[in-house]
């Protein structure tokens, strides 16, 4: 059904269908309008929004129902041949859509809509200012002469304009001669000028022809073919380029291409291009099956620095599930050489990498049990490290640790083994079988713990290439005893039920000596000294060598507790170790026997006590030579995501009490107006009166685009020289940023910052 309501010169009312004509007379019919008011608040509304969100379009406020009916209100009215004619201010809708133009013609039979001069439409995700236009109603579909539109593309908002359009079936829409850009319809910072432009909401992407890019008014970009994605599924086609510069590599140019192989599956091929090194392929794939997620990552280059040397780096990463029980890893990577991820790199990270691991792992996990299978083999990629300082290989390593649940008179049992075989060209190499059973006896009550464990360890080894020092079969068994214990106090400290705590906590270790110097060290190492440290029953780590121990670990820690939410406001701790005997293992034949009385002195502490403010502190100080042997303090100060400083201060010392580093951190993220983000860090050694890195950057941020600039200078992996880049990063919000991930350099650098920009 169709009705004409006409108003002025007319006064009569006029209904119709299909069937012919129906006249009605002195009956009105009422027109929601509310629909079109909100449309015009909103379009005020929209140019101080940012970015612009989509138009306020709700279908119940206009004509929609069942048999398709069609409504209308015109000044004139008349018919011809069974078409009917609308002049004046017209006003037509239709199955939830609305139209305003001076003159319409609908023919009832065929439901064809056209339209002569301007017009206004909106309707589901589409609002258009049209001249000249077609409609077909049964058909829902459309075409229009030269139109400004604004459409909702999967909750996004897209505006522009066309020489020509059309709405294609399924939601489809068709342009020609055509600009694309999700920034409010006054605001032309950015957009993509087409040929023709065609856009697939359903289906989540657009595809165009001879585009432009235009940023500022300045042609940027300009591609025969180009497809991007307008929702968040995945589509085959060029990326986004990247742009760059380095000292090693020179200004670089990436074009990735990315291909949507199957659902589980996909690639991405980028050619890297770098002024001083020449042409690089880098290729990634994606796969998903039952067993799990496995990505592969390759890259070639053949090196004009280095006459067309070929160099190459390779990586897989796995992570996969058969059932419940069993799950599997795999982590692995290779380079052609030493220097490939100097001079190929370009973060610190990269550059500090000493080894690249390959390993693969199967897990079974049941109840309290647990199973590891692994191979493991590390490629050392810094050439100043010894070979006999590198790690040795396992092929295999298979470990089993168990547990019991809660036993007769409370007792609880502890199953830890482990068998491995260790192999390292021209070294000692060999099979190494360790158990060790425990059974401790927890006694916990509110106010305080009390937990004796005795254990057992039983370590075989059976070598090959042995040396001299090392025995070809070799054994080693011993007993240990442990007693922790410690009480808590708390006391009221306001009104809310905040609570103050105070725990002391006392650990006693006696582990006999049992000569080990016969036995290789494969795997073991000495632990940083901390608070942990105090409460473990081996100072090493692997099970080359158990440390002899008669001592007594004393522990003080406090807490602050707020009363209203749990929150921890306040926690310090402050131990030492008491030695009742000499500590004679020891990693080395060379080294020192430890014969001290007492420990350094361990402290920790962090606090959030003032709003906004977090403090974190360590220190290790030795109380014989008065020094400190390694402490850290940082303050952060982070009142909001664009507000965050953060100041650091380190001191290690590696080298007994003679080699000492003393580092100095400063970094920060910091909004100085609604557009405007600096950022920067500055990490200084004091010592050696050397920066290892600076990172200066500033960011641009407006309504639909922000620019992004960081430059960094950083110590290359021999300590001495220093490489130098610069990241620049274009961000047309609703496209694929431009140029390197400035937001990925920034969270690496600044603690506490979260990139959250598209």
């Amino acid at each position: 059904m169709f009705c004409v309501e006409a108003e002025g010169k007319a006064d009569y009312h006029s209904c119709f269908n299909s069937n012919g004509w129906n006249f009605d007379i002195g009956r009105r019919l009422f027109i929601a309008t509310v629909g079109l008011c909100l449309v015009s608040v909103s379009r005020v509304a929209l140019a101080d929004l940012c970015p612009a969100p989509s138009f306020a379009y709700n279908p119940q406020d206009f004509a929609s129902t069942p048999d398709d009916k069609v409504s209308a209100e015109a000044d004139r009215f008349s018919n011809d041949g069974g078409e009917v004619i609308l002049e004046g201010d017209t006003v037509i809708e239709y199955q939830g859509r609305k139209l305003t133009a001076q003159n319409a013609k609908y023919n009832p039979e065929t439901g064809e809509l056209s339209v002569e001069g301007a017009l206004s439409f909106i309707g589901a995700g589409v609002q258009l200012e049209s001249n000249d236009a077609f409609f077909d109603i049964d058909d829902d579909v459309f075409s229009t002469g030269e139109s400004d539109y604004q459409l909702n593309l999967n909750g996004d908002r897209v505006t522009g304009s066309a020489s020509a359009m059309e709405g294609l079936p399924n939601g489809d829409f068709s342009l020609t001669d055509a600009t694309y850009s999700t920034c409010p319809a006054d605001d032309r910072s950015w957009f993509v000028k087409a040929e023709s432009l065609k856009l697939f909401p359903n289906e989540g992407y657009g595809t165009a022809r001879n585009i432009r890019l235009v940023f500022k008014g300045v042609p940027i970009l300009a591609l025969p073919v180009f497809s991007f994605p307008i929702s968040d599924k995945r589509k085959t086609g060029a990326l986004a380029p990247t742009l760059a510069s380095g000292d090693n590599t020179g200004l670089e140019l990436h074009i990735p291409w990315y291909w949507n192989i199957r659902p589980n599956a996909d690639a991405t091929f980028t050619p890297r291009f770098m002024t001083r090194r020449g042409l690089q392929l880098q290729s990634e794939l994606r796969y998903k099956n039952q067993q799990g997620n496995w990505n592969f990552n390759h890259e070639f280059l053949k090196d004009q620095v280095l006459n067309d040397k070929a160099r190459s780096f390779s990586q897989i990463n796995h992570q996969g599930r058969f059932n419940e029980e069993v799950s599997s890893v795999i982590v692995a990577s290779r380079v052609s050489d030493d220097d490939y991820l100097e001079d190929l790199g370009d973060s610190v990270q990269l550059a500090s990498i000493t080894h690249l691991e390959q390993r693969a792992e199967l897990i079974f996990e049941q109840d309290r049990s647990r199973a590891v299978a692994r191979i493991q083999n590390f490629q050392t990629v810094d050439n100043t490290i010894a070979p006999e300082d590198r790690p040795h290989r396992r092929l295999p390593q298979v470990t089993f640790e168990t547990s019991s649940g809660r036993l007769p008179l409370g007792l609880r049992t502890n199953f830890n083994s482990e068998f491995v075989y260790f192999d390292r060209d021209n070294d000692v190499s060999g099979v190494r079988i360790d158990a060790s059973p425990s059974i401790t006896l927890p006694i916990v009550r509110d106010a305080w713990f009390f937990r004796p464990s005795a254990s057992y360890r039983f370590t075989y080894y059976s070598l090959s290439n042995s040396q001299e020092e090392f025995r070809s079969t070799s054994s080693r068994s011993l007993n240990s005893l442990s007693v922790d214990s410690g009480l808590f106090f708390d006391r009221l400290i306001d009104d809310r039920g905040s609570v103050q705590t105070l725990e002391p906590r006392i650990f006693y270790l006696r582990v006999p000596f049992v000569d080990q110097s016969s036995i290789p060290v494969f795997d073991s190492a000495a632990f940083d000294f901390n608070i942990s440290q105090l409460f473990r029953d081996n100072r090493f780590t692997g099970a080359d060598r158990v440390a002899d121990a008669d001592q007594l670990a004393v522990a003080l820690t406090t807490r602050t507790i707020d009363g209203e939410d749990g929150r921890e406001l306040f926690n310090a701790s402050i131990g030492q170790i008491f030695f009742f005997e000499d500590r004679r293992v020891t990693l080395s034949n060379e080294d020192e026997i430890g014969t001290s009385g007492t420990s350094d002195f361990v402290g920790e502490f962090s606090t959030n006590l003032v709003k906004n403010w977090v403090g974190k502190g360590r220190i290790q100080w030795n109380p014989d030579d008065d020094i400190t042997v390694r402490s850290s303090l940082s303050l952060s100060y982070k009142p909001s995501p664009n507000h965050i400083a953060n100041v650091a201060h380190r001191v290690v010392r590696n080298d007994g009490l003679q080699g000492r580093t003393e580092q100095i951190d400063l970094s920060a993220v910091w909004k100085v107006s609604d557009h405007w983000r600096l950022a920067g860090r500055w990490n200084f050694e004091l010592n050696s009166d050397s920066s290892i890195e600076t990172l200066i950057g500033v960011e641009y941020d407006s309504c639909c685009w922000a620019v992004r600039f960081a430059a960094r200078r950083y110590i290359a992996d021999n300590g001495l020289d220093h490489d130098t880049s610069a990241t620049v990063q274009l961000v047309l919000k609703g496209l694929a940023p431009l140029g390197q991930n400035y937001g990925s350099l920034l969270e690496s650098s600044v603690t506490g910052y979260r990139d959250n920009l598209e």
